[in-house]
């Protein structure tokens, strides 16, 4: 039975985020996770793509796909993005702190911050030509 996937494939613009979201909130709620969790999910699909579509392709990912892969397995919900982007790991970059007053903190950066947090375990990978931002949300407390 485990694990299930389900892949969706969108164009790497802004106006095709809700997509991305609407599909990862439909498996997350079938699985069973709660609505907080959903949230963390959708919020973190939405930053990662959000981060793609205007960094690694530069507002300009008319010609170039996101692909997002959900996969439910005993314990885990897991969320792949993949996209066509320059190599770029997400992971390697400080993280704001968030202790620092508004008028000291930093511009960016906060985004994925927020995915590291709100997600259980978050990995990347550069897969031949394509960035592979894998994230986990466990089914059990």
């Amino acid at each position: 039975m485990y694990p299930l996937e389900n892949r969706l494939t969108i164009m790497g613009r802004l106006d095709e985020i809700a997509r991305a979201r609407d599909f990862v909130a439909a498996i997350a709620r079938d699985v069973g996770l709660s609505e907080k969790s959903v949230h963390h999910c959708t919020l973190a699909v939405d930053e990662t793509c959000t981060n793609i579509i205007e960094h690694g392709y530069q507002h300009d990912g008319y010609d170039k796909s996101i692909e997002i892969i959900c996969r439910v397995e005993p314990i885990s919900f897991i969320i792949s993005i993949r996209d066509e982007g320059p190599a770029f790991n997400p992971l390697l970059h400080d993280d704001p702190d968030p202790a620092t007053t508004l008028e000291d903190r930093e511009h960016g950066g906060w985004g994925i911050y927020f995915v590291k947090e709100f997600m259980d375990q978050v990995l990347y990978a550069r897969d031949g030509n394509h960035n592979q931002l894998t994230m986990t949300k466990n089914l059990r407390a």
